[in-house]
């Protein structure tokens, strides 16, 4: 995934705007501008599908930009660069708007991971728009996760046969206009079925646009299940560190007795 993505990075701090271009490069085209006003220029010349834009900047701030922006590129994905005081301030509550906000300071390392996993939701969602009805999507879940891969589709009101196979298993998703109608992996079925792979990090997955019947397993919104499904993901993984923990604290006296030998 990836081909024919076009991505702006907009900062008028040069050294921010070169780091992120050095880290971003890897992805293809990827474009540097200092200001809204040379972001407008480049979106005219070339259709962008990502902007990675500080929030605050001469002239247009990175929101204003990005609303100015969707007005002629309706698919544009935006990822914006704030302070903790702008994200608690006038960006409060306009994550819907945008795809990620990033708090600065910032590592590049972090910030350039959250980027990518936008980048592949918006690989990913032009090329289901792209996609003739008989064709498929395929790739990797290195590429993209699960619960990304649910929510693109969701987004996206996409009808279609999701497969996700890791480790010899293989789960069958189906979608109607983007909402998940039915899900099976194994002998389980419906929305335990989506949270038994929501914690699949390996693996592969085809996006089948060919229509199929099916039964009807799921009844709440594909977001509701998304939700409920990261909910008891993160609800295993405190109940396994805290395991971990009781498990290192019993063999303690254990280790400190051999010692005394």
């Amino acid at each position: 995934m990836g081909a024919g993505i076009h991505v702006l990075v907009v900062d008028d701090n040069p050294q921010i705007r070169e780091l992120l271009l050095e880290s971003l490069r890897p992805l293809g085209n990827v474009v540097g501008c200092a200001n809204a006003s040379e972001a407008t220029g480049r979106a005219a010349e070339q259709t962008p599908d990502l902007i990675v834009s500080d929030y605050r900047m001469p002239g247009l701030n990175g929101l204003e930009l990005l609303a100015k922006l969707r007005q002629g590129f309706p698919h544009l994905a935006g990822v914006l660069l704030a302070s903790r005081a702008d994200l608690s301030g006038p960006l409060a509550g306009c994550s819907a708007l945008v795809e990620e906000l990033i708090e600065k300071p910032f590592f590049i390392e972090d910030a350039t991971a959250r980027i990518k996993r936008v980048y592949d939701r918006v690989s990913l969602g032009k090329e289901t728009r792209e996609a003739a009805d008989s064709s498929s999507v395929r790739g990797n879940l290195a590429q993209m996760s699960v619960v990304d891969l649910l929510q693109t589709l969701d987004i996206g009101r996409k009808s279609c046969r999701l497969t996700i196979s890791h480790d010899g298993q293989q789960c069958e998703m189906q979608f109607d206009n983007g909402q998940l109608l039915h899900a099976e992996v194994g002998d389980v079925s419906g929305e335990a079925a989506v949270y038994a792979v929501v914690a699949w990090t390996e693996g592969t997955f085809l996006i089948d646009f060919e229509q199929g019947e099916c039964a009807r397993t799921i009844t709440h919104s594909t977001q509701s299940v998304l939700l409920e499904a990261l909910r008891r993901f993160d609800e295993s993984q405190r109940d396994s560190a805290a395991a971990e923990t009781m498990c290192g604290a019993a063999l303690a006296p254990v280790a400190a007795a051999a010692l005394r030998f």
